[in-house]
């Protein structure tokens, strides 16, 4: 159980629900800890037989193995204020880096490199922020800053994600769901790397919105669904992202011309049954690329044709209770009932949407 739980909490999601034992109990309440020799405070949010699952004052979700020292104590959890986050930021990172403050954001990076990255992640929240309120979605003010690294290279990004056991590899960066934290580096200028970036700065502001809940059991085609639907530049302008073909994942529109032939309205019904029952063909190196295309083919047309529908399925999904599980059945019959039809209907609809855009 450890390591399975362990690789849940490090990587872009958790799917807490899916691994819960019969035996779990849900206890929160505030105690002290220790991680890696320093003393913290936080929310304990789960107990299994074999580890306990804290949050920090920091946004931290911390994995913690039964010999470990915790210790409940009186009080209130209050998230730590920005003006200490960033403090300890710097401490962490040292002298060769910078800590930027925005409204929404500390960016901690190289010293020297100006509000580029700053401006470009307080833009992309506010654009998310907006897109979603516009949309019909409960969105609420995160209880934590919200924390991007930006290292100075490709190299150095990757020794971080080592050293949190993150194993990824060709990405221009990631959000941390563990830390809270988007990881990325400032040594490439493509665009393919910018929609990267935007990608997982969407996944960092939906779970600091209530957009998504960082523990509970969301489908992945909803929260990649999102993640791809922001990677076009122009979603990241609030003045631009009504606008149907700009905002088009063009990448995603090249792998279903490629993988599907659009002329058969049926054709995508059998990936939305899949993507909806389950999360297998984001883990399978065949259909990976089609589980991110098709789950953005669905959120991008409910946003655009089936708003009411679109809001639905983020407010059941973000509202759902932590650490239960998100059976089968439940989520076939949740859609259907927000979207008033099943796979295939929704299949046509969809490839008609997308030829008309």
């Amino acid at each position: 159980m450890p390591n399975q739980l362990r690789r849940y909490v490090i990587t872009a999601a958790v799917w807490f629900a899916s691994i819960l034992p019969a035996h779990a109990q849900i206890s929160p309440a505030l105690v002290e800890f220790s991680v890696a020799g320093k003393i913290q405070q936080g929310l304990r949010l789960v107990e299994f037989t074999q580890e306990t699952v804290i949050m920090g004052r920091d946004g931290w979700l911390h994995s913690l193995q039964p010999s470990s020292e915790i210790r409940e104590i009186s009080g209130q959890y209050e998230p730590l204020p920005a003006t200490q986050l960033r403090n300890q930021l710097r401490s962490e990172f040292g002298r060769d880096f910078e800590v930027m403050a925005t409204q929404h954001f500390l960016v901690v990076q190289p010293t020297g490199r100006g509000d580029r990255w700053p401006t470009m992640f307080e833009k992309s929240h506010r654009a998310f922020l907006s897109y979603m309120a516009r949309h019909g979605v409960d969105v609420r003010d995160g209880r934590f800053p919200m924390v991007a690294i930006v290292f100075p290279d490709e190299a150095a990004m990757y020794q971080e994600l080592r050293r949190l056991k993150i194993d990824m590899t060709r990405v221009a960066g990631v959000y941390a769901n563990s830390s809270n934290r988007v990881i990325t580096h400032d040594g490439g200028r493509s665009e393919a790397t910018a929609a990267t970036v935007r990608h997982e700065a969407a996944h960092q502001s939906a779970f600091n919105s209530s957009v998504h809940s960082r523990i509970n059991d969301t489908p992945k085609w909803i929260t990649e669904g999102v993640g791809q639907m922001f990677e076009p530049a122009a979603m990241g302008d609030a003045r631009t992202s009504n606008d149907t073909r700009e905002c088009l994942n063009r990448d995603s529109m090249s792998v279903l011309k490629k993988q599907f032939d659009l002329g058969d309205s049926n054709c995508l019904a059998e990936s939305i049954a899949n993507l909806v029952s389950g999360d297998a063909m984001f883990e399978n190196d065949q259909q990976i690329e089609t589980a991110y295309a098709v789950s953005w083919a669905m959120m991008f047309y409910l946003a655009n044709r089936q708003t009411d529908a679109f809001a639905a399925v983020l407010n059941e999904t973000s509202s759902r209770p932590p650490f239960i599980e998100y059976r089968r059945s439940d989520k076939v019959k949740d859609l259907q009932a927000a979207t008033g039809c099943d796979a295939h209907e929704l299949s046509k609809r969809i490839v008609r949407f997308l030829e008309s855009t």
